[in-house]
């Protein structure tokens, strides 16, 4: 059953989730993600270390919420650990919120726990496996399936807590009861759907956190009121952790076994693979892949005390009922409490080491002295990572040291190779990097100018403007006598003066075209002046030419005329 998602638009792509899954069952693709089913042991890790709240746990809130509006019902089997959890004056105030909430009854899933403890006392009493595994995390319980098949023998095969709770509320009152487990355990969800009839909805301790505050419900507000069924100190300490193997609340021991509590994920990884190994014997173990067990759950409210206060509150919860005290007889059919663990198969083929060196190589691991191992793309190793590429769950660009490595070279190949000089000066002024566009402009080609004074080659003025520059940049035209070049500057000022960058971009033959070209337009100016001075000068003749030949053919035209009316007179 998958009940995490990703929500695409949260995910940044950090890795964190993959980091902390302990069997990396989060695949990175593409610039895709989902988690991988066949991986997961549902342990939560991934949600709770996410930084964005791009996992979506599945809710069953709304579900529980029309139960109690459609009238059925409603019981809650509430996880004991739930003192550590909430701010109270008196832990019955947490029944008294349940019930006004709309629960009928409010019961500890403590009373499961004992039930459980029962039926454990007689598997351990027969002594059926060299070594012996409780059956109570179902975080462990998956991985068992799915990575340490070997060691499925030796679990005992019996329901969790809240399983067996369940299917003792049913019982109690009518198999029709909606039975709703309330804890910090996210594995539940998963566990709950899995053994089908007894738990119809889990929710978290953070998601009923958020349903008080919707219907505003202070807990320190209320009065308290009494759980509906007594339960023991045994059975209350579960969240605890090793309560199983406590002499003093009454537990039947094995003399001919070592008894221990191993929690948190690496310590159960290690215990199942000498179990699986049959490197030991004579071992009864209570396995929790949370580290301090159930009371470190990963769903607890965003304002739960820390680990060592809501260890000393539930100790305060367990020692308010008497060490002797007992449950009412359980009425949990042996069919009910019996279950199976069936070994998973992962379905990826053997690991192909031949396969896994050529993506080592692609990845630029030539050696083992490549393969930093750092972790930074979420795998322990550049191995692990390796196998998640062959098995399509990573991709090879994911790797921060070979992206590092191509940046690099990018850069290298860009100072390289451009056609700026480009120098970096220490704080001094004194060459730490050239380029070499930088010993080819400024004919320094054979000379080895690292920790050279920068101003036996340019006026050092201009590095030292940039520290009164606005953003510690100065762009400006400079004119090197030595060499007979002009050069369009740019310099920049790093970190307050631990560094500095000059690009100098040569524009010599750009400053001499432009100088010919100012000359040119000069001498055309003059030749355009004198040609519009002659073209008037000519005007200026053609005139007066004009007017001495216009003035004569008046004159001759004026006698003709007079000529002409004198002859006619006669």
């Amino acid at each position: 059953m998958k009940f995490i998602e990703f929500d695409h638009t949260k995910c940044d792509e950090c890795f964190k989730c993959l980091r902390e899954c302990p069997t990396k069952a989060i695949a990175f693709t593409n610039h895709s993600r989902h988690i991988i089913d066949d991986l997961c042991i549902k342990c939560g890790k991934c949600q709770m270390h996410c930084a964005t709240g791009a996992l979506k746990i599945q809710l069953d809130l709304k579900s529980v919420q029309t139960a109690i509006y459609k009238g059925k019902r409603v019981v809650a089997s509430l996880a004991p650990s739930f003192p550590g959890a909430f701010k109270l004056s008196h832990p019955g105030q947490m029944v008294t919120a349940l019930k006004r909430l709309g629960f009928l009854k409010v019961e500890e899933t403590a009373r499961g726990a004992e039930i459980v403890s029962l039926a454990y006392e007689a598997y351990i009493e027969s002594g059926f496996s060299d070594n012996i595994i409780t059956s109570c995390c179902p975080s462990s319980n998956y991985l068992i399936e799915h990575y340490y098949q070997d060691a499925i023998k030796s679990v005992i095969p019996i329901v969790s807590p809240m399983i067996s709770h369940g299917f003792d509320i049913k019982k109690r009152f009518g198999e029709d009861t909606y039975v709703v487990f309330i804890g910090p355990c996210l594995a539940k969800k998963a566990e709950a759907v899995d053994i089908f009839g007894s738990i119809d909805a889990v929710i978290t301790f953070k998601e009923l956190s958020q349903w008080l505050e919707v219907e505003k419900l202070v807990l320190d507000h209320l009065e308290p009121s009494q759980f509906d069924t007594p339960v023991t100190q045994r059975g209350r300490a579960y969240p605890l952790g090793g309560s199983l193997w406590r002499t003093d609340l009454e537990t039947r021991i094995n003399p001919n076994y070592k008894y221990i509590h191993v929690d948190g994920i690496e310590d159960c990884k290690s215990f199942l693979e000498a179990v699986s190994k049959k490197e030991i014997k004579g071992y009864c173990a209570e396995l929790n892949i949370c580290s301090s067990s159930c009371i470190n759950g990963p769903d607890m409210p965003c304002d739960a005390p820390n680990l060592y206060k809501r260890m000393s509150l539930m100790n305060t919860h367990i020692n308010q009922i008497e060490r002797t005290g007992h449950i009412d007889p359980p009425v949990v059919t042996n069919e009910q409490m019996v279950r199976s663990f069936i070994p998973k198969n992962t379905g990826f083929p053997p690991i192909n080491d031949h396969q896994i060196s050529e993506i080592l190589i692609q990845m630029e691991k030539y050696s083992e002295t490549d393969q930093l191992n750092c972790g930074a793309c979420g795998y322990s190793s550049c191995y692990e990572k390796a196998i998640a590429i062959s098995r399509g769950h990573s991709d090879i660009n994911m790797c921060l040291d070979s992206l590092r490595k191509k940046a690099e070279s990018l850069q290298s190949i860009i100072f390289d190779n451009s056609p700026n000089a480009i120098c970096i000066l220490d704080g001094e002024f004194r060459i730490q990097e050239v380029n070499p566009s930088f010993n080819r402009l400024l004919n320094a080609s054979k000379i080895k100018l690292k920790h050279w004074p920068i101003a036996a080659l340019i006026e050092d003025s201009i590095f030292e403007e940039t520290q009164v520059a606005i953003n510690g940049h100065i762009g400006k035209k400079i004119y090197l006598e030595s060499i007979e070049r002009t050069f369009y500057a740019n310099v920049v000022n790093i970190q307050n003066g631990k560094f500095y960058v000059g690009i100098f971009t040569d524009i010599t033959e750009y400053e001499n075209s432009r100088e010919e070209f100012e000359r040119v337009k000069s001498e055309t100016l003059i030749t355009c002046q004198q040609v519009i001075d002659k073209q008037m000068r000519i005007a200026q003749e053609i005139a007066s030419l004009l007017g001495e030949t216009t003035a004569e053919t008046k004159v001759g035209l004026n006698k003709l005329k007079k000529l002409v009316l004198t002859n006619g007179g006669e």
